[in-house]
């Protein structure tokens, strides 16, 4: 018993079970609120239309529109629609062919292309597969009603012209229809083919999960190293200037970036994880992101000593849950979509996708990382500026000290 007194009255025995509570707390609430009714947000997906046909074409999008599933985005020619779901600005592409009543009056099949970007969360991709399945399906339904209503425009006089009673000739053209109908069904006539087209695909499960898991084991290393340089810097506090240790401190987080980049691409070579770019974009990606993570996790330590772990905890579960790395971004609560766009685990997981499946904008990723590595230095510097006026600092206990 005395011994275990010893060891509560230890601060860092408090603050390790606060942080451990805290993370419990912090996850389940964070993940549940992110994740809460992400099925009732899919109209929030974006599909590109591509149509050749001026008649029919027409109709299907306006009935597209009315059910309102998704935010139809129009594109006149293919290839554009294309670079667009390339690039991840829709999550799918549905290209309509032309002569669409001309080919259903031949009887001759419709082919209907549905391009599904690969690059993707999981999630969006089986819901896209699943959707396009459906539309097809809806499809065939509109245009089994073309063609019922065609056939019985087309009903042979002769029929109709031997029966003088005007609603005798009504009633054998909707019996003639329904005749139509039930047979079509009966032997399945579907008119439109569904051509699913997997766009940057690659095979195996395993791969689909390492954007998720280089953006995590990143982080959590980043908030390791922070906390434990923190303590160091506490130490070493007497002994030199509080810039010196700072920019010493940077210097470190520069080495171990470049450094521990180095065994996270060693990892993935060694569990063939192949990726569409050569190593030194891999290996200078990796080590911008990693220096991102560190520069963001140390202003917290830097602020609140050890108790700072509770705010990296805190982003650790944020960050996963408004990267796009589990759930698609699209499918977030507003809160939870917008603070995605200031934190670098979402360009993190953007630019894993480009670099394992190709497309995406990994030009576009590096500077958001480049802009949140300038402002989170900044505002450490800020740290150090407003705690050398104030004459704070922390010793090796992690006590403030005048």
């Amino acid at each position: 018993m005395k011994i275990m007194k010893s060891f509560f009255k230890q601060k860092e025995t408090l603050v390790g079970i606060a942080a451990a509570i805290a993370f419990q707390l912090i996850f389940v609430t964070v993940w549940l609120t992110a994740y809460d009714g992400v099925y009732d947000r899919t109209n929030q997906f974006s599909v590109g239309i591509v149509s050749n046909d001026d008649e029919l074409g027409k109709e299907i999008i306006k009935k597209l529109e009315e059910k309102n599933v998704f935010q139809l985005k129009m594109f006149e020619e293919l290839n554009r629609a294309l670079e667009a779901l390339d690039k991840r600005n829709v999550n799918m592409v549905i290209h309509l062919p032309d002569k669409i009543i001309e080919k259903l009056t031949k009887n001759s099949n419709i082919t209907v292309y549905y391009y599904i970007n690969q690059a993707t969360p999981t999630l969006t991709k089986q819901m896209m597969e699943k959707a396009a399945n459906k539309m097809n399906d809806a499809l065939n339904d509109q245009f089994r009603e073309t063609i019922n209503t065609q056939i019985a425009k087309r009903i042979p006089q002769l029929v109709t012209e031997k029966v003088p009673d005007e609603k005798m000739k009504v009633m054998i053209k909707d019996i003639a229809v329904q005749i139509i109908d039930l047979v079509q069904k009966s032997m399945k006539m579907d008119p439109v083919e569904a051509n699913i087209v997997k766009t940057n695909n690659k095979e195996g499960f395993a791969i689909t999960m390492v954007p998720l898991l280089i953006v995590l084991a990143s982080y959590i290393s980043a908030m390791l190293i922070s906390q434990y340089l923190q303590i160091a810097n506490g130490r070493l506090i007497n002994e030199y200037g509080r810039f010196s240790l700072f920019v010493g401190r940077q210097m470190i987080n520069v080495l171990l970036a470049l450094g521990l980049s180095l065994l996270s691409i060693f990892l993935m070579n060694l569990f063939h994880i192949e990726l569409n770019h050569n190593f030194f974009v891999l290996w200078g990606f990796q080590s911008i992101l990693f220096f991102s993570f560190l520069v963001l996790s140390q202003v917290f330590v830097m602020l609140f000593g050890i108790p700072g772990m509770i705010f990296n905890i805190a982003l650790t579960a944020i960050q996963i849950a408004s990267s796009g790395a589990m759930v698609p971004r699209e499918l977030l609560p507003t809160f939870y979509y917008e603070i995605g766009n200031l934190l670098p685990a979402t360009y993190g997981v953007n630019s894993y996708f480009s670099l394992i499946y190709g497309g995406g904008d990994l030009g576009s990723d590096l500077k958001h990382l480049s802009m949140i590595i300038l402002v989170f230095l900044t505002i450490a510097i800020v740290i150090q500026i407003v705690f050398s006026m104030g004459s704070i600092g922390y010793d090796a206990n992690k006590q403030r000290v005048p």
